[in-house]
């Protein structure tokens, strides 16, 4: 069995993955106060919730963009597991060309995304995750990683109008009744899910246009799945793309 870890801004997933269609996990908040107890408290109820015993655990997988928290979750698997994580991006690199200026500068987490969206689909590819960020990453029809573009989250842009705007309210993300909304809180969610759909599908259109041909697309993410109700356009919805990319990449590197 491998432990997947994604380290993401907002929330840090771990995940037990016996196979493809075996992945059992969990979110935990994002704290860069959480000690290495904290952190081993959470693989201990991960445990327990799913009844599965940390011996069975052979491999430990990170990917990780929130470097502050490396050293504590590095130190509470020592202790828990006394296995030695494999820092994806550092001990382990993905193995997908970057045609980026500086390839140091993409996140570990867009190219991981890539990498497994290259084993389910047939490239070109555009990958979308639905994250604290939302990133549109480009692989093109030679499998490369070709670059992207990066969007502020639903959750971020919710935050920013709250803390912006003295009189608006903090809403949350709903799919409204109606384009038009006929109040304030109804308005906000009519702009913010019309307006990320429409970006979806505006972004797409014009990187195939771009390009000069079509794309295969798969999106990931918190929201994404609110976002696909209404999305004009045939896409591959994998909630766990993350950890199946963390899943191949043991397989095809780690014995």
């Amino acid at each position: 069995m491998i432990l997947g870890i994604d380290i993401g801004n907002t929330t840090v997933e771990v995940a037990l993955i016996k196979d493809l269609e075996n992945i059992k996990s969990m979110k935990f908040k994002t704290d860069l106060d959480k000690t290495p107890d904290d952190w081993l408290l959470n693989f201990h109820f991960l445990h327990t919730f799913f009844n599965e015993e940390k011996s069975k655990v052979e491999h430990i997988l990170v990917s990780s963009v929130v470097p502050q928290i490396d050293n504590s979750i590095k130190t509470s698997i020592a202790k828990y597991y006394g296995i030695k994580p494999i820092f994806i991006g550092k001990d382990l690199n993905i193995p997908i060309k970057i045609n980026y200026e500086n390839p140091s500068q993409v996140g570990v987490d867009r190219l991981l995304n890539s990498f497994a969206a290259l084993k389910i689909l047939s490239s070109p590819i555009i990958c979308i995750d639905f994250g604290t960020a939302i990133t549109f990453d480009i692989v093109n029809r030679y499998g490369e990683y070709d670059g992207g573009l990066i969007f502020p989250g639903i959750e971020t842009s919710i935050k920013c109008l709250f803390s912006k705007t003295a009189k608006l309210p903090k809403v949350s993300m709903e799919k409204p009744n109606s384009v038009v909304g006929k109040n304030t809180v109804n308005s906000i969610q009519s702009g913010l899910y019309y307006g990320y759909l429409s970006l979806v599908e505006g972004v797409i259109e014009r990187i195939e246009s771009f390009y000069k041909e079509d794309f295969n697309v798969v999106i990931t993410g918190g929201n994404a799945n609110l976002i696909l109700q209404d999305l004009q356009r045939k896409v591959f919805y994998e909630p766990k793309l993350p950890m199946k990319g963390i899943f191949y990449l043991a397989k095809s590197h780690l014995k």
